[in-house]
């Protein structure tokens, strides 16, 4: 497939608010804010003029600033649209690991628009955003593109995750700093078998990989950004205050910049899906991103990488399931960006699958372990087990032993 080479800057967007607002009988009541340009714990701001929000039934008038809401948030005085939806907070059928698509009929559907999520009473904990590919410019496909193809490269560089506990079914890969299980106290993830036969292809040249690394470390910051910029600020907080190394840096300790924001990504793909869980990261916050694309085990290599209005994928849907919501992620042809609190809200990926196996998506979401967190630690405090950090030129170094 084709990796275009030219970098891209997106430019934020107004958001437009449409979703399927369908009540769920029984149990506790829960709210949704429908919005555009508000700003819920921190996560989005829109400054100019505030549009109606376009919803398919009726909602309540604008009211005010929800009490659950940050005093920092009241000060802000901005309209918030509540549709008001009875939401059974009880799983209406617990003994299914993986939901059927019957029980899914009677859940809360969001599939296009932009949505911040909240319990009755309680702060929110989820914000989504269906972006069409057809209502970006031509940078930001490029931009989307190129992430992609960064994805793509670098599975020649790592194994496939083999012990994510909740997983499933599918592939899953990672990216950037993690806790070591071997020697060196903690380092960049890189397969030294892999980067020994990229070596000796002549395919691997340091520099390029680390600016590689660093632009999809910087595109993705800043999709972060414009989704939710509180969360990009804890993030950012997150990672400085416990000293850990960015996905974005090839080596420890290094100076920090301003898009620098999570220490490492899982991304995966090929009907992967896992049980119901909750995260145990130092990130109180996830964001999560699923694009949609061509399956690169069927495509061409000269072909088009983001998918096509003949994208025919089923299933695969994101839920909340004690809160009974879920989220499409085939409505829209384009990418679906999220942030939700993923320590404290059960989460599940459904499996999903191409009938004509021409299509896939490719979901990331970035993170910052609490095992790596304890490791840098132990490192700074000189109580790690080995003093050795595996940054590229260690990896390199081993490497070249092996050729």
């Amino acid at each position: 497939m084709h990796n275009n080479t030219q970098k891209s800057q997106p430019q934020p967007d107004t958001p437009v608010i449409s979703n399927d607002n369908r009540s769920i009988v029984g149990g506790e009541t829960s709210f949704w804010v429908f919005f555009q340009g508000i700003n819920a714990v921190g996560l989005s701001i829109h400054s100019g003029p505030v549009d109606p929000p376009e919803i398919h039934q009726p909602v309540s008038p604008p009211v005010g600033p929800i009490p659950s809401l940050l005093k920092t948030d009241h000060a802000l005085g901005l309209s918030i649209y509540l549709d008001r939806a009875d939401l059974s907070k009880v799983d209406p059928n617990p003994s299914e690991v993986i939901t059927t698509q019957n029980t899914l009929q009677h859940y809360h559907h969001l599939t296009h628009g932009t949505c911040i999520a909240a319990p009755r009473g309680g702060p929110a904990f989820c914000k989504v955003k269906y972006v069409p590919f057809a209502s970006m410019s031509p940078e930001q496909i490029q931009g989307w593109e190129k992430l992609v193809c960064h994805f793509f490269d670098w599975t020649n560089y790592v194994e496939a995750v083999k012990n994510n506990g909740p997983q499933m079914a599918g592939d899953m890969w990672a990216d950037g700093w993690r806790k070591c299980s071997k020697k060196e106290s903690f380092g960049c993830y890189c397969s030294v078998g892999k980067l020994v036969k990229m070596m000796r292809r002549a395919n691997y040249n340091p520099r390029d990989k680390a600016t590689s690394i660093k632009e999809a470390s910087d595109f993705i910051a800043i999709q972060l950004q414009h989704l939710a910029p509180g969360v990009f600020k804890s993030y950012c907080k997150t990672l400085i205050s416990n000293n850990l190394p960015s996905m974005a840096h090839m080596e420890y300790p290094l100076p920090y910049n301003a898009l620098d924001f999570a220490s490492f990504l899982t991304f995966t793909m090929y009907n992967f899906h896992n049980g119901p869980h909750k995260d145990s990261d130092v990130n109180n916050w996830t964001l999560v991103c699923w694009i949609l694309i061509f399956n690169p085990r069927t495509a061409s290599d000269n072909g088009p990488i983001l998918a096509d209005e003949g994208f025919d994928m089923l299933g695969g849907q994101f839920t909340f399931r004690k809160l009974q919501l879920c989220l499409d992620l085939h409505h829209v042809l384009g990418v679906t960006l999220c942030v939700f609190k993923s320590n404290s809200h059960t989460h599940q990926t459904f499996p999903g699958a191409s009938p004509s196996d021409r299509y896939t998506h490719i979901d990331f979401s970035c993170q910052m372990s609490e095992a790596m967190t304890h490791a840098v630690v132990a490192y700074i405090n000189g109580t790690a087990p080995s003093p050795e950090v595996a940054g590229q030129q260690k990896q390199i170094s081993n490497a070249q032993k092996k050729l």
